[in-house]
């Protein structure tokens, strides 16, 4: 694999890092297809400039993160200046927003009875993570950290249930901070009433709701372990 450019981004970027805190950096390389490899507390993501690009055109919040905070560790061509020219925030994140409340929701009704705790405190703080910089980033005022986002809700229960995705058990008063943000912040539930675990699935696939989709599979690959 030929890195073209090394970034890094997130707390460690910001400096607002702690012990538990992700080093997250990003490898823009001549892969074909943008792929993440998480090894313990490095989390890095490897993007080929093309899908960059084009990502930035459409104002996607992952390279909005990129361009507002990235530190270039590695970038003898300049790739991360020319990813900040080219990006354009959208009016609307309107689906972004949709697709992080529904697995939210779906993490409502059924992350109690995950064995895959640690990954149901992660994915609680990307569904509110997501919203709020979507959120921030529709009046064109994006925000990343924990604290900023934590202001933009006016909520000390916004940083609790990020901060508790470090943890390695499911908290039943994060999983019910979690339904009161998605009640004030987030989309409403896609169907009124019980949502089966079939019917999240289903919604899913029809939105291509990759994260969420990602989160099933997972899963259902430790319940076929656990066998």
């Amino acid at each position: 694999m030929t890195i073209s450019a090394m970034l890094l981004f997130g707390s460690h970027a910001r400096g607002d890092h702690d012990v538990y805190s992700d080093t997250d950096l990003l490898l823009i390389s001549h892969d074909e297809q943008p792929r993440h490899v998480q090894k313990g507390h490095l989390s890095t993501s490897i993007y080929p400039l093309g899908d960059l690009m084009k990502r930035a055109q459409d104002g996607d919040l992952f390279v909005c993160h990129i361009v507002r905070e990235a530190i270039a560790i590695y970038d003898p061509l300049d790739q991360l200046a020319l990813l900040r020219t080219h990006f354009v925030l959208r009016e609307s994140y309107r689906q972004e927003i949709q697709n992080a409340s529904d697995l939210g929701w779906f993490i409502v009704d059924y992350g109690h009875s995950s064995k895959l705790t640690s990954l149901v405190n992660r994915r609680m703080a990307w569904c509110i993570r997501t919203i709020l910089i979507a959120r921030s980033a529709e009046l064109k005022k994006p925000v990343f950290s924990a604290a900023e986002l934590s202001a933009h809700a006016n909520s000390e229960n916004v940083m609790r249930v990020i901060k508790n995705k470090d943890t390695d058990r499911i908290d039943p008063n994060a999983v019910r901070m979690l339904d009161q943000f998605l009640t004030e912040f987030g989309a409403t539930r896609f169907q009124h009433g019980h949502v089966s675990y079939g019917s999240y699935i289903k919604r899913f696939s029809e939105t291509s709701n990759t994260v969420a989709l990602a989160f099933v599979r997972a899963e259902g690959s430790s319940e076929i372990v656990s066998y």
